[in-house]
């Protein structure tokens, strides 16, 4: 994988056991900061006793931030569906209804450390809890694991389907202060590149007087969020052909837009436009009801923006 370079962002993660957390100067501090939701590590869920303040502190001060469930994989599925909807349903009580975090939500994955489960039921559990995840929120779900771990379940190849996580932005604990450990993450798992890399567990930042985990993050925030709205989206119908113009994206990782005329999925655009046309008479409307055109970007990750920017259909004259 790669190395951090100078334009790397900066982040910490925190939870409750985290001292003395000023948010006014944690905000001068860190480009992004992930805090712990909740864990399942006592044998049953758990919100983390901080997160609910935590998040909402984030917010009113400006940092863009997310959130982590700390995973127990068992060989027992169902036990993955417990988990992510117990987690969607916390995150919508730190940050609010319908709202997941500025940032990717995160399944954190390290245990069982003992292999008490197979790689395959691992993997199983895992692909099970972010499918459900992406279906549920239409968020993209991020995996946060070490490297010890990935080696401990041979490499997160699962026999005879390969590397079925590896599409997952990830997440990657390795700290170069342990001796032996590489200068920067190895290809690994099926990544060759980090979104995120936490390279030290027990770093200093300015805001937080106990020890904390550091990260280098990507150059550029606009690959930890979900793309944002759309601008100046306009419509306008000659006959049955509907023309929706709107300015184009500057976030460097936009794959495309979807367009749509009264909810029905109308085409997608590539990520270059700044108009689409629309065929009207091939959409069953009543007549008289009013043309509503709206449109969300999508980016390389396949991750959508959290609205939909709309607009009314005007007919020229």
């Amino acid at each position: 994988m790669q190395d951090k370079n100078p334009n790397s962002l900066f982040g910490a993660d925190i939870n409750e056991y985290s001292q003395n957390v000023n948010f006014p100067i944690l905000a001068t501090s860190v480009d992004f900061l992930y805090l712990r939701s909740s864990g399942s590590a006592s044998g049953s869920f758990r919100i983390d006793k901080k997160f609910i303040d935590f998040a909402k502190q984030s917010r009113e001060y400006g940092i863009p931030v997310g959130a982590y469930h700390y995973a127990v994989p068992s060989a027992n599925l169902t036990t993955a569906d417990s988990q992510c909807d117990d987690f969607i349903a916390t995150l919508q009580k730190g940050f609010g209804d319908g709202d997941y975090g500025d940032l990717f939500p995160v399944v954190d994955v390290e245990a069982p450390v003992d292999r008490s489960i197979t790689t395959a039921q691992l993997l199983n559990w895992v692909d099970r809890f972010r499918k459900r995840f992406e279906k549920r929120t239409r968020r993209r779900l991020m995996l946060y694991t070490g490297a010890f771990f990935i080696d401990i379940y041979d490499n997160f190849l699962y026999p005879g389907k390969g590397y079925i996580l590896s599409d997952m932005p990830l997440w990657i604990a390795m700290y170069t202060s342990i001796k032996g450990n590489p200068p920067y993450p190895m290809d690994q798992g099926g990544w060759t590149r980090w979104r995120i890399w936490q390279f030290s567990e027990s770093g200093k930042v300015n805001g937080v007087s106990s020890p904390v985990d550091l990260n280098w993050g990507p150059n550029d925030l606009s690959l930890l969020m979900p793309p944002q709205k759309v601008s100046n989206l306009n419509a306008t119908k000659i006959g049955n052909v509907i023309t929706a113009t709107w300015t184009k994206s500057k976030e460097k990782d936009i794959s495309g837009y979807n367009l749509y005329l009264n909810n029905a999925y109308a085409g997608t655009a590539s990520k270059d436009a700044t108009t689409f046309k629309i065929d009207a008479s091939k959409f069953k409307i009543p007549a008289g009801t009013p043309l509503i055109v709206s449109i969300e970007p999508f980016d390389l990750d396949n991750d959508f923006a959290t609205k939909r920017t709309e607009t009314r259909v005007k007919e020229a004259r």
